[in-house]
């Protein structure tokens, strides 16, 4: 019978999450980061689905022959997670998996509904292929005064910045407390006059690896500070034998020609699947 466990239980799904690539389903756990489990059979698990909430999507590990999920999955998304999903206001679900075996199933839970898929990209750092790359140009021009500031207790404490909300939102949107990231994260800001203009930092942990989250704020995009934060956390990485993990679609060249061009390299893609749930 699929069943909701507890936090203090996560830790049973290990076996399954250990053969794992995806950084976001160890993170969760591990309890580092909040998320959801779902499993299939509380006395003997061999699959689950994870709802990662920093992604606010799901992933499925373990086996996708699972008799408790291919014939209670579709109804328990119907009655349980989908409601909870609009009440969100999200409106689509969407699923991760390593093992394009789920596929069927997938297209089994969804139901009528038309399924999509796509590729999602992995990046992780690769020291023999810094000096292949092209350097990033991470110079600001020299009418402009931009600094590149640690982010710690002090900095989210002050309220200096005109958007300094918008940095405890990132955080927030990925970690359970600020503590929790202060206590295991890290990152770094690039601040434009009294403006917040790009950040940095560890949005998922698992052991020394560190998923990025990065984002620059629109009107101050195209003038290098996405360069300027990602190159500030991959070197601390490296200072502090971290391993960055750099997710990102296909179709975003942009922060792909960033995570190469702070020595990153594709270490493997994974599929996501999602359906609609208006429809």
């Amino acid at each position: 019978m699929i069943t909701e466990i507890n936090k203090h239980d996560f830790h049973k799904v290990k076996h399954l999450t250990d053969s794992c690539q995806n950084i976001e389903v160890k993170a969760v756990a591990s309890g580092l980061n909040p998320g959801r489990i779902y499993v299939d059979d509380a006395e003997n698990i061999t699959a689950a689905l994870i709802w990662v909430h920093g992604q606010s999507g799901f992933q499925l590990i373990g086996d996708s022959r699972s008799e408790p999920f291919l014939n209670e999955l579709k109804e328990y998304m119907r009655e349980r997670i989908e409601p909870e999903l609009l009440d969100l206001h999200m409106h689509a679900v969407e699923i991760g998996v390593v093992d394009e075996a789920w596929e069927d199933f997938l297209r089994h839970i969804s139901g009528k509904r038309d399924i999509s898929s796509d590729i999602q990209h992995v990046f992780k750092l690769n020291p023999n292929s810094i000096s292949q790359q092209a350097p990033l140009d991470i110079c600001a021009s020299q009418d402009e005064k931009v600094r590149i500031l640690r982010i710690d207790e002090v900095l989210l404490g002050e309220k200096r910045y005109n958007n300094s909300p918008f940095l405890k939102d990132k955080i927030s949107h990925f970690w359970k407390t600020i503590d929790d990231f202060l206590q295991h994260g890290f990152g770094y800001i690039a601040v434009h006059n009294d403006d917040i203009a790009s950040v940095c930092f560890s949005a998922f942990i698992a052991d020394q690896t560190h998923a990025v989250d990065i984002e620059t704020v629109g009107v101050y995009r195209r003038r290098n500070y996405g360069a300027m934060v990602a190159k500030a956390f991959v070197d601390e990485c490296s200072r502090a034998g971290i391993h960055p993990y750099w997710d990102c679609s296909p179709d975003n060249a942009g922060s792909i020609r960033l995570a190469q061009g702070v020595g990153m390299s594709l270490d493997f893609n994974y599929r996501v699947y999602w359906y609609d749930l208006s429809t």
